[in-house]
């Protein structure tokens, strides 16, 4: 985080007393402009499109790249609403139905003065692509396969179209843009757009969005080294917004991704599967845009899981457990690579009362056990009857043979090899030896000898 204000979470009453009066006034900006049929302010002149899929692909490359699979296991962004303030979303793309896209709006300059026009819902127009592919890799659902999956594939995204280039609109259409997207209740908003000047309007529609507790992620910008002097870039460089680059499939930073270290995160930027206006098809994207709109989505799955959390705790999450690029923090990178999995399972460097406040964020720990006997009285004594009936049982097996070979040899000692051998013994009656292991004791009865009387 680049100040204190990343590292305070706005709790209490005077957190929700402050945003519900933020909240309050930019409804009332917005209902200063009266709104209009959802019809596109300019016709597209021309019109980016996509092609399908082949029956081949594989799942999206980003799924094993994120973790996803894991980190939808704890969480997919249900319930959560993202902003995306941007060029447009084509809502009519089978990847944005089933609840990806809500309600939405439109702003364009007017020819007169400065004031902007509002279009109420957003029309389905997106000349460029460019804002169905960040809703796209934001919320769009998972299809057959996982070909094409969100970030965030149980979220929805409010789009709040900008009717021309952000960089020639008047920096009041844009924070009147930012107004109404935190107006409509979004809790993560994402900003993949990047002005070269600290426009007043601008700032304070953020610092607005920033007291309203929502999640403000923007794109760092693709100018590299070409960049402006002091490489700052807006919204992403205001304090409180997470800054986002872009890196490659291995993970080296891009070239064309701006550097400094007003950079938080990192996310993939490289030719990336994309879903495409116009109403079907992909295409493939590079850039910070699109980086941004990965970290966006992470946000979603954290707040979805953790609804207690502040969008300060949000933010600490996702710079706290990201990977790290190079062994640390740098001015590429910030903290890293977003990890989706580490921001949904994070325990912060206070351990279990990171995220406290019956949030789940935290694990509780038991007590370990006091010092003491393994076994008990009653025990110990089982143990030893067991072990001497066990030593018996034993005893009697290995002294069967001996008892055996005693009995065939008339209980006589055998001598040993070598050893002189004493005249054998009269062999006893087969019975008598018998009856001596019977027990019984009463002396044979012979017949007396029969003398010759001649």
């Amino acid at each position: 985080m680049r100040s204190s204000a990343k590292q305070e979470g706005r709790r209490g009453r005077g957190a929700v007393i402050r945003g519900a009066a933020v909240l309050a006034v930019a409804a009332a900006a917005l209902a200063a402009l009266p709104p209009v049929p959802a019809a596109a302010t300019t016709p597209c002149r021309t019109q980016v499109t996509g092609e399908e899929l082949p029956e081949t692909a594989g799942p999206l490359r980003l799924i094993e790249q994120l973790g996803l699979r894991q980190a939808w296991d704890l969480s997919t962004g249900d319930g959560v609403l993202v902003g995306v303030v941007d060029s447009g979303v084509d809502a009519r793309h089978p990847d944005l139905a089933d609840g990806a896209v809500l309600g939405g709006s439109e702003f364009a300059q007017e020819r007169s003065g400065r004031r902007a026009r509002r279009t109420e819902p957003a029309p389905p127009q997106d000349c460029s692509g460019h804002g169905t592919a960040v809703a796209g890799l934001i919320a769009a659902r998972r299809s057959a396969g996982d070909r094409m999956a969100g970030i965030a594939p149980g979220a929805a995204v409010y789009p709040v179209r900008l009717d021309g280039a952000v960089e020639q609109l008047p920096p009041e259409t844009v924070a009147a843009a930012i107004d109404d997207a935190v107006a409509a209740g979004v809790g993560v908003l994402n900003l993949s757009f990047g002005r070269p000047v600290d426009d007043r309007a601008v700032r304070e529609a953020v610092a607005r969005a920033l007291a309203a507790d929502v999640v403000v992620v923007a794109a760092a910008g693709n100018e590299g080294d070409g960049g402006p002097a002091g490489g700052l870039m807006y919204p992403a460089a205001y304090d409180g917004v997470l800054a986002v680059g872009a890196v490659d499939d291995l993970g080296v930073p891009m070239d064309s991704s701006n550097t400094g270290e007003w950079i938080d995160l990192a996310a993939y930027g490289d030719a990336l599967t994309v879903a495409a206006p116009d109403g079907s098809g992909y295409r493939t994207v590079s850039g910070n845009s699109f980086a941004a709109a990965q970290v966006s989505g992470v946000a979603a799955l954290v707040r979805s899981r953790f609804p207690g959390l502040t969008a300060p705790d949000v933010a600490r999450r996702l710079t706290e457990s990201a990977s790290a690029v190079g062994g640390g923090r740098n001015e590429r990178t910030g903290a890293g690579i977003v990890d989706p999995f580490g921001a949904l399972t994070h325990l912060g460097p206070d351990g279990p009362a990171a995220g406290a406040g019956g949030d789940g964020a935290g694990v509780t720990v038991a007590d370990l056990p006091r010092e003491g006997p393994l076994v008990g009285p009653a025990t110990a004594r089982a143990l030893a009857w067991s072990g001497a009936l066990a030593l018996a049982v034993l005893l009697s097996l290995l002294g069967a043979p001996a008892v055996r070979r005693a009995a065939v040899h008339g209980w006589r000692v055998v001598p040993r090899a070598g050893r002189p051998r004493a005249a054998p013994a009269t062999p006893r009656p087969a019975g008598e030896i018998l009856r001596r292991l019977d027990g019984t004791d009463a002396a044979p009865t012979h017949p007396s000898p029969t003398r010759n009387r001649n």
